[in-house]
């Protein structure tokens, strides 16, 4: 009896362990897998990028035009008020220039008023003028005791004639004739006088007849040569009023209230114009510049919240979202792989005693918040190939794969609003070699 009771055990025995072995998730074949259990709570969704502090606007100071300068004293960090002068100007070759400008606009002004007086010309004119009403009543004088000449000498030769015919008859004397011939050839010499003293003043007024001419001539050419100084005047005043611009640009002073960023040469010397000599710009102006994926872009506008962390452990600074560049860029990661990116810039909403621009930050950028979410760790969500997102849960020692809505997502956490509850389980970390089905042991935190 007591043989067949401990055979019956045994029996017994083997029986359950063949059972157990039997059993899904026993044996050898069942992975151990550790289990979370879904959580309530907040969740903050975000993402972190490299930043750098930067300023939201720089001024350059450069030469302004040609020209020398004394040493520049700044050093990057001295502070410059508004209107203070940043460095020496040798103002006295622009001020000789303008001098001479000046001096070629007055001399060109007092050439034109000289050859605006036409006062003499005018005067001459109407002394012509008169000299010709004059000359017409010699001329015509002239013409008239030429014409009583010319009478003169044919009653004088025709008295001539008649005597030498009464000589003939014995009426008169040979004196008579003499006397009656010497009487023509006077009055033909007189007509030849009066004729030459014609010949002479229509000569002296016809001259005279050309003076109006030659004077507006003159007047004309005057007003020729007027037009050009009043071209070269025109030049003279544009050359001085560059000569005066370019003074007035001669100064080196601060812009703003700031400080000087950096220092391009030390000065003292010969510099062509737009050459950089400084940078200047106001620390209360700093704002930080992100390059963020252009997919993370897409949940980010003006207003979203940013958590910046300096290095070596500072405390958290706060800012917002300034403002999203339009243009993306392609930028390779540190694994080589081709990523577009977009500038993102950062307004601080406090101020750090110290930070400067070209500061190294992490930017978080919070996207969202929620209360009361029902949150699993990242790891434990995997996503499909098409896009869809899935954990495994363990159920009776056996592997099953959950479809899952994800919502929410933080660095370590992700947001479930769909496919899963409180009460349930899930593996914690699943391994790319798990299936639907498998035998698994749950190890639970």
């Amino acid at each position: 009896m007591r043989n067949a009771a401990t055979v019956a055990r045994k029996a017994v025995v083997l029986s359950a362990v063949a059972m157990l072995l039997a059993a899904p998730g026993c044996g050898s074949g069942a992975k151990e897998a550790r289990t979370v259990a879904p959580r309530r709570g907040m969740i903050r969704e975000s993402f972190t990028e490299p930043a750098k502090t930067r300023l939201a606007q720089t001024w350059t100071i450069a030469m302004p035009v040609d020209g020398r300068i004394a040493r520049i004293a700044l050093e990057p960090g001295d502070a410059v008020k508004k209107d203070q002068a940043l460095a020496a100007f040798d103002l006295e070759p622009l001020q000789e220039a303008v001098k001479e400008a000046k001096a070629r606009v007055a001399e060109l002004e007092g050439e034109i008023t000289v050859k605006n007086d036409n006062s003499l010309e005018k005067t001459a004119l109407a002394d012509v003028g008169n000299t010709i009403k004059a000359g017409e009543q010699t001329l015509k004088a002239a013409n008239e005791q030429v014409e009583a000449e010319r009478k003169r000498t044919e009653r004088a030769e025709t008295e001539a004639k008649r005597m030498v015919e009464a000589l003939k008859v014995d009426a008169v004397t040979q004196s008579d004739v003499d006397d009656a011939r010497l009487e023509a050839d006077t009055a033909l010499i007189e007509l030849r006088k009066q004729e030459f003293y014609r010949e002479a003043t229509n000569f002296i007024y016809t001259s005279i007849q050309l003076g109006p001419r030659y004077i507006e001539n003159w007047l004309g050419r005057k007003d020729l040569e007027r037009g050009v100084l009043e071209h070269k005047l025109a030049q003279a005043r544009s050359q001085l009023a560059r000569a005066e611009h370019t003074l007035a640009l001669a100064a080196l002073r601060a812009p703003i209230d700031g400080v000087v960023l950096e220092r391009f040469t030390r000065g003292d010397g010969y510099f062509r114009a737009g050459e950089p000599l400084l940078e200047i710009g106001d620390l209360a102006e700093l704002e930080v510049e992100a390059e963020v994926l252009t997919q993370d872009a897409l949940r980010l506008a003006p207003g979203t919240a940013v958590e910046l962390e300096p290095a070596s452990g500072l405390p958290m600074l706060r800012g917002t979202v300034k403002r999203i560049e339009p243009a993306g860029f392609t930028k390779l990661s540190s694994l080589g792989v081709e990523q577009q990116r977009v500038i993102v810039r950062v307004a601080l909403e406090e101020k750090r005693e110290g930070l400067g621009a070209g500061y190294r930050l992490q930017a978080r950028f919070l996207t969202g918040s929620k209360d009361g979410a029902l949150c699993v760790p990242r790891a434990a969500v995997l996503q499909a190939p098409d896009g869809t997102y899935h954990v495994f849960k363990a159920v009776g020692g056996v592997l099953k794969k959950q479809a899952v809505s994800v919502g929410l997502r933080s660095d370590l956490e992700l947001e479930i609003v769909e496919g899963l509850s409180e009460s349930e389980r899930v593996i914690a970390a699943p391994d790319a070699t798990m299936r639907d089905g498998d035998a698994v042991t749950p190890l639970r935190d």
